[in-house]
């Protein structure tokens, strides 16, 4: 089974995202997801979507979440080329300088970014 990584498609940042990672994704572990789709679905309903647009939320096979900076932790793992990076990341001090940079990035992104994004999407 593959990973399922819910993405904004309505986001610049989110989009280029995707297609990094899609181009880094040789063995095709994940399957990616528009929020937007996903949300039509009925087992969506166990997510805020407003929580679904502040962060990068996957859906592991075992059915676990997660979201943000161990989402990306985790996506790093699944690709050949980035695997070192994603072990480097599950150091024990790493969730204190990724976790706040991460949010920080999301936070910031309709500053950075408004020009590329359809709508208020990056605006949360």
């Amino acid at each position: 089974m593959k990973i399922l990584s819910l993405y904004d498609e309505k986001c610049s940042l989110c989009q280029t995202s995707k297609k990094s990672f899609m181009k880094l994704d040789w063995l095709h572990k994940v399957r990616w997801v528009s929020l937007q789709g996903y949300e039509k679905d009925e087992q969506s309903l166990l997510l805020n979507r407003s929580d679904l647009r502040k962060e990068l939320h996957i859906i592991l096979p075992s059915g676990r979440l997660l979201k943000g900076f161990y989402a990306i932790r985790r996506l790093l793992l699944c690709f050949p080329i980035t695997f070192l990076i994603g072990v480097f990341l599950y150091l024990p001090c790493m969730p204190i300088i990724g976790n706040p940079v991460y949010k920080w990035i999301a936070k910031n992104r309709y500053k950075w970014l408004r020009k590329n994004c359809k709508g208020d999407s990056c605006s949360l």
